[in-house]
Order: C-alpha cells, then sequence, then structure tokens
C-alpha cells in the first residue's frame, strides 16, 4: 500500500477576492481531500489561519450574514501618515471563530507571508501570534498601517509572493494546491 503524499495548501493575495479561500476549502472538504500544510498572503494568510484553527465554516457563515452596515463597521480610521487604517476591526471580525493563539496551537501547520517595509525582503511567520502575523500580512501599504513585529515594519506580503507556493513547499508538501486570485 502507498503512502499519502502531503498536500500543501497555498491561498494567494487578492483583497476581497480572497473570500473565495472559503469555497475553494469547502470543495476540498467535501472531496475529502486532506490538506497537511497552510501558506497564505495577505487574504489568504487571513482566510489561511481560520482554516488552520478549524473554523472556516463558522467564519463562512459570519461573511453571508454580513451587509453593507458591518463592512463600513470594519474601516477603523487611522490617524498615521502611513495608512489610512488601523486594520484592528478587520481582524475582529474572525476573533469569535478562532479562538487560537498561537501558530503551536493551530490543527494544520500555516505559514504567513508579510514584507519587511525597509528591507523589502520576505518574511514568512510560523510562530509566535497568530493573530499579529496576519495582521501584518494584510497590511496593504497606504490602506493599513504597517504591523511592528520584532523590530520590523512588515506590510501586505501580497508585494513579494502573493502565491506561497515555495512556503508551503518548504513546509513538507508534496502535492501543491494553489490558488491565484489576480489572474
Amino acid at each position: 500500500m502507498s503512502r499519502r503524499k502531503k498536500v500543501g495548501l497555498a491561498l494567494g493575495s487578492g483583497s476581497s477576492r480572497g473570500w473565495s479561500h472559503i469555497g475553494v476549502i469547502q470543495a476540498l472538504q467535501e472531496h475529502d481531500i486532506p490538506v497537511d500544510f497552510v501558506a497564505g498572503t495577505s487574504i489568504g494568510a487571513y482566510v489561511g489561519a481560520i482554516f488552520a484553527s478549524g473554523h472556516i465554516e463558522e467564519f463562512h457563515q459570519t461573511v453571508l450574514n454580513m451587509d453593507w452596515k458591518r463592512v463600513v463597521s470594519l474601516l477603523d480610521l487611522s490617524m498615521s501618515l502611513t495608512g489610512v487604517l488601523e486594520g484592528r476591526k478587520v481582524m475582529d471580525l474572525a476573533e469569535h471563530v478562532m479562538t487560537v493563539r498561537t501558530f503551536q496551537d493551530l490543527k494544520i501547520p500555516l505559514g504567513v507571508v508579510a514584507a519587511d517595509l525597509k528591507t523589502g525582503e520576505e518574511i514568512i511567520f510560523s510562530e509566535g501570534s497568530v493573530k499579529e502575523a496576519v495582521r501584518a500580512s494584510i497590511s496593504i501599504p497606504g490602506i493599513f498601517r504597517p504591523v511592528e513585529i520584532n523590530k520590523r515594519l512588515c506590510v501586505d506580503g501580497g508585494l513579494l509572493n502573493p502565491v506561497p507556493v515555495d512556503v508551503v513547499k518548504k513546509m513538507g508538501a508534496e502535492v501543491i494546491i494553489a490558488v491565484d486570485l489576480n489572474n
């Protein structure tokens, strides 16, 4: 009997199109396709973290029940010159379903891609605070205020690695399902 190959899911950046990641995950689950590793960039990191925590269905219901007033309420204006939105309220949207705090608490290993605003280097988060890493990964320059983590100013990983196939491969994936929302 042959060993099952390890499956990795790479969820790409793509702004509001990223909610379609939920449908991809549901299709994988409906067809009993296991996912052993997840890597995400920007909205892909956001949805990937919720999936890796085991709460994608609850979050799907939250998204389905949102109306325009709820969407507008997520816009927490910033007084910073580096971004018009703080980004805390966007993160709070997932708070009630994503009860894990650290990467070690996740049910599926996760890699979150961000970029160092000062050096231009890619940063891969796989330990520490999931919420902080995801908040960094969704920080579209000029829109969301950057996040400082370990003395590095972090912004949206989509600037460097919009679909983190290489990240999930390094995690151990032998078969990779990549979701590119930009092409």
